[in-house]
């Protein structure tokens, strides 16, 4: 190659424009592609570098001749990074298709660079296939050292062809017994982040030959399991209700597919039952599954239903009568207390409030279990022991009740659908008083139907008018009191 073909490469336009196209481009786009086209910058570098120590050496020789091939090269290179970092990185998602994976990337890349280096190489003079013919030996040698990294490279682009996973795929392994999400996969390994936010990194050709569940595929809903016993003196059609109605009350369980309960095996201790329910995101499967223990929990406590345990020892506690009525007498006392605080109620004979303190429910709630439902037609009255409840109207909370108060004593009263649902905010305690037991107490003192109309129809009155900002009339207290003791009289048969 002569001085001058040197002087002539040496002012080429071509590497100028490139090097112009990179620093403005990598002035407009994010730090991503900055980095990507700073390797250009590098590469117009290394070119010119090479174009100046060709300067320093004999023209014509050897040596001489393999610099110049090297800034063909760069160059050649530089242009190749730039036009592939604009055309893919930018163009591409610039007209919303969906971004290259990694792995699919850099085999790209590496083919545009190959074509480029050939071309680069048989610009300058040098034909590629007599460096392939003479480096048959080395390629060999090179492809037995790097045998795992090809197989790698191999497994990985068969996991991009067949897609078994995806970024965000929750996956257990069958070797190690590793659950987590797929975070990562190129051409060397899929990388899983477990719960324990521990990453573990699984070569490709190892990744290709072990089996795994994938949980996110192919809907994304997933199926868990709970196993629980109960005793065998309870009908298994009382527990499969309760579980379900704790189902429903979840709001991460599926209702498609629905939640199911099997009777499933008979145990020394009781008899067992298989819930299986579906929740659409894996990653709250603990949260799920912590969330329906909770519920089945408090929907078999409060119908008396306890779940069996492994008998091992039997203690035996003696308790005197004593000890027993003063216990008995401290329970309907701190009942009595919770009836003497509603209004409506306080008219009552000692020996009214006695009955409905004996006969009385305690219920338990648990965080977001619905205690009543706004269009339900229920016949219960509950007053607050402990806890706090939301008031809910649509998905507007109007009101928050807490200890002392109470709630459902107009659909108790009249019969009316209830027409907000009350919600546990917390780990809840309520008394519940029923339909059976107010009918006992109104057909014993049936004259105080009347006194309690008027306190109900007051404090209705004194709610809406909070609500509408209108006070309410005489004659509409006197039409609301005589609605109400007209149902009261209806639905308890008082004549």
């Amino acid at each position: 190659m002569t001085t001058a073909s040197i002087e002539k490469w040496l002012g080429s336009g071509f590497v100028v424009a490139t090097l112009i196209v990179a620093l403005v481009a990598t002035a407009l786009t994010p730090p991503p592609i900055k980095r990507r086209l700073r390797i250009a910058i590098v590469l117009c570098a290394l070119y010119w570098l090479m174009g100046l120590v060709t300067r320093l050496m004999p023209a014509g020789s050897p040596l001489t001749q393999a610099v110049v091939a090297a800034g063909y090269l760069f160059g050649a290179l530089a242009a190749a990074r730039v036009a592939f970092v604009l055309l893919i990185d930018v163009a591409w998602e610039r007209v919303g298709r969906n971004p290259i994976n990694q792995l699919a990337r850099d085999v790209l890349q590496t083919a545009v660079f190959a074509v480029t280096g050939f071309a680069a190489l048989r610009a300058a003079g040098i034909q590629p296939t007599s460096l392939i013919a003479t480096g048959t030996v080395v390629t060999a040698i090179i492809g037995l050292s790097l045998q795992d990294t090809l197989g790698n490279l191999a497994a990985g682009m068969a996991i991009q062809i067949d897609k078994p996973i995806a970024l965000g795929d929750w996956v257990r392994l069958d070797k190690g017994d590793v659950t987590g999400r797929v975070v990562s996969a190129n051409w060397r390994s899929v990388t899983i982040q477990s719960d324990d936010r521990l990453l573990l990194v699984v070569p490709n050709g190892v990744f290709g030959r072990t089996p795994f569940l994938n949980y996110s595929r192919p809907g994304g809903s997933c199926r868990r399991n709970i196993y629980f016993v109960v005793g065998s003196d309870v009908p298994p059609s009382r527990v499969h209700e309760a579980v379900m109605a704790a189902c429903a009350d979840c709001p991460l369980v599926l209702t498609d597919p629905a939640p199911s309960v099997l009777t499933w095996a008979f145990l020394d201790q009781g008899i067992q039952y298989w819930l299986r329910f579906y929740i659409a995101d894996f990653a709250a499967r603990d949260r799920a599954q912590n969330e329906v223990h909770t519920r089945i929990w408090f929907h078999l406590k409060r119908r008396k239903i306890d779940l069996a345990v492994p008998v091992r020892k039997n203690f035996v506690h003696e308790m005197d009568e004593e000890a027993m009525a003063s216990q008995h007498a401290e329970v309907i006392h701190d009942r009595r207390a919770a009836l003497e605080s509603v209004d409506f109620l306080r008219p009552l004979s000692d020996d009214a409030k006695d009955m409905l303190a004996r006969r009385g429910h305690r219920k338990l709630f648990g965080p977001g279990e619905t205690i009543i439902r706004a269009g339900d037609k229920g016949r219960e009255f509950y007053i607050v022991r402990h806890g706090a409840l939301a008031v809910r109207v649509g998905d507007r909370d109007i009101a928050t009740l807490g200890d002392g108060d109470f709630f459902g004593e107009l659909a108790l009263l009249t019969g009316k659908e209830r027409h907000a649902s009350v919600i546990a905010l917390g780990e809840t305690e309520v008394f519940e008083l029923d339909e059976k037991m107010f009918k006992d107490v109104l057909e014993g003192e049936p004259r105080i139907a009347e006194e309690i109309s008027k306190i109900v129809a007051q404090r209705q009155a004194e709610l809406d008018a909070r609500l509408s900002g209108i006070a309410p009339t005489d004659s509409h207290m006197k039409s609301a009191t005589t609605e109400i003791l007209s149902k009261i009289k209806s639905l308890f048969g008082l004549g």
